[in-house]
């Protein structure tokens, strides 16, 4: 699925974001670049969708309602349907070009599936998504790391209140590497996934100038994985963990009591 274009790949860090930053996300060529060649760069991308999986199998998880926060054109919603029988399904961006992509890919779904255009530095869509709840699973992948860390943890704690007792959160993230060292480790893992896929002529030298100048870079703020697990637990959240983590890549989840 590469288009060859490797100047935008998946977030990265960032000690601080200008608001304006992340509307690089409603750009219909980033929005492309993303979904067409960056995600296939992401390193055992499908081993975290199987994790995802043997979560919600552990906890015995039908999952009928699913909220997607970030949802982009609702690549882990269209993950969780080839496992479970959805009922139910909405999808929150703020991004129109990437929610008119899940409008297309969902197009067809024998479910209600509904869009809601919201930013997550907002609160103006949680009214929305809570009548249409609660929540069998509450999932994000690589969206909330792109808001404050004090907004990380409103979003956290809805995402507890939005789920039914005995729901899941799954957050499937970028967390901060915890020294220079390790992030170069990672910048170099990512810079090998993409000269793997890639179908153009790129050198290794124009392939790694192109990821550092990247559109999407400057608007990261990671928070260390061990905080945010404690603020899963302070939300009430149980069997709070992180059960998959590369350098940065990781897959968080916590479980709301039944």
């Amino acid at each position: 699925m590469s288009n060859g274009n490797a100047s935008n790949v998946t977030p990265f860090p960032a000690a601080k974001v200008d608001e304006e930053q992340l509307e690089v996300w409603k750009r219909q060529s980033v929005v492309q670049s993303f979904n067409q060649g960056s995600r296939q760069a992401i390193p055992l991308a499908q081993q975290q969708l199987d994790v995802v999986h043997r979560v919600l199998a552990i906890h015995e998880l039908n999952v009928e309602r699913v909220l997607d926060l970030g949802s982009g054109d609702g690549f882990a919603t269209a993950n969780i349907l080839t496992r479970h029988a959805v009922k139910h399904a909405v999808l929150v961006d703020f991004s129109t070009p990437m929610l008119d992509e899940a409008r297309e890919h969902f197009k067809d779904a024998p479910f209600p599936v509904e869009f809601v255009e919201g930013d997550l530095r907002e609160d103006d869509w949680f009214d929305t998504v809570q009548r249409s709840g609660p929540y069998d699973l509450v999932i994000s992948r690589f969206a909330i790391h792109h808001v404050s860390d004090e907004r990380k943890q409103v979003i956290y704690q809805k995402a507890f209140e939005f789920l039914r007792p005995g729901g899941v959160f799954i957050n499937i993230e970028h967390v901060k590497s915890a020294s220079d060292t390790l992030q170069e480790a990672f910048d170099r893992l990512m810079i090998e996934g993409i000269v793997r896929q890639q179908a153009s002529p790129e050198t290794r030298e124009e392939i790694v100038t192109s990821y550092k100048a990247r559109q999407d870079k400057d608007v990261n703020i990671l928070a260390p994985v061990e905080t945010q697990l404690e603020w899963l637990r302070a939300d009430g959240f149980e069997d709070v963990d992180c059960v998959f983590k590369l350098f940065e890549l990781t897959v968080l989840t916590g479980h709301k009591p039944a």
